[in-house]
């Protein structure tokens, strides 16, 4: 006897449950109308329990019939967690495409092909059914400079180490092989891929630059995110001290200014990286990594407290 069917316990189906399409009719669609001020053209999501695209395409659809809501699936036999293909779709209650305005497919090679690229052009650590809605929306809006799309980012990459690596096996190439014991996990090899795919001239700063921002008109928010005793030891003069794992929690501290620049350090310029990407993630639009970290702040002769 299944579980759900016995009276102690309690099945939610988020393939069936109303409550599923109606906690985005009153929570994300009304956040959506707000923050594009009514101006949304566009709403496009992947199709999974299609609870998101049915309960915001009924709310954004009642402040305005024009808007287009569009549904990607993958392709059958696709590799992408979380999604359903068209003939997988039959078993959910919540996929009402009399609904929606198109229906489009992206493959598993544009879907992961689309990872990568945000994560080296944007510094976005997507997961692939993110990347296929994107591909959706690339493939389906038109260039319209007024157009305001809304696309659902559903996962990150990082519950997805085994299927990237089926798709990129050369991320295993990239660490030195050992013992058992010595190994990388999948996820410490995606992790450390990702971040450095982040490193770019758009993301990163030099020590130079740092030293002529601090001194500008509009210095940056320098965050050191090490832990307490590293940052102790030695830091850039000035910088403000939160480690990475604590940022999300430390909110308050950041500035309130999402645009506000700000320069994240560490001892080389390898954990900047990650702080710089979890400070995005918070929103902030304006956050570069310094390369070298301390110990190239330090060796050309600028400031430091130790």
């Amino acid at each position: 006897m299944e579980l759900g069917a016995r009276p102690e316990f309690y099945m939610p189906n988020q393939y069936e449950n109303e409550a599923n399409l109606e906690a985005h009719i009153r929570t994300t669609g009304p956040e959506i109308w707000r923050q594009t001020e009514g101006k949304i053209t566009h709403f496009v999501a992947g199709l999974g329990t299609c609870g998101t695209i049915t309960g915001n395409c009924r709310y954004l659809k009642s402040k305005s019939p024009d808007v287009k809501v569009i549904g990607v699936h993958p392709s059958e036999g696709h590799d992408i967690p979380g999604v359903r293909s068209i003939k997988q779709l039959g078993l959910t209650k919540l996929f009402l495409p009399d609904e929606y305005d198109a229906l489009i497919e992206v493959s598993d090679e544009e879907a992961f092909d689309m990872c990568l690229r945000l994560n080296r052009e944007e510094s976005i650590i997507a997961g692939p059914s993110s990347a296929m809605a994107l591909m959706g929306a690339i493939k389906l809006v038109e260039d319209d400079p007024d157009a305001v799309v809304v696309v659902i980012f559903p996962d990150n990459a990082f519950k997805y180490a085994s299927t990237f690596e089926r798709h990129f096996p050369e991320m295993r190439s990239a660490f030195p092989t050992g013992s058992a014991s010595d190994e990388p996990s999948k996820n410490d090899k995606l992790f450390t891929t990702l971040i450095e795919n982040s490193r770019n001239a758009h993301n990163t700063c030099e020590t130079e630059d740092l030293r002529l921002s601090l001194d500008g008109d509009a210095p940056p928010f320098v965050i050191d995110v090490r832990m307490e005793e590293l940052y102790a030891g030695k830091h850039v003069t000035g910088a403000h001290n939160i480690p990475v794992e604590e940022l999300a929690d430390r909110d308050k501290e950041l500035p309130e200014d999402r645009d506000h620049p700000i320069v994240t350090v560490c001892t080389r310029g390898n954990l900047s990286l990650q702080g710089m990407l979890v400070l995005q993630s918070l929103g902030y639009r304006n956050v570069r990594s310094m390369n070298g970290g301390t110990v190239a702040w330090a060796e050309q002769g600028l400031p430091t407290n130790d």
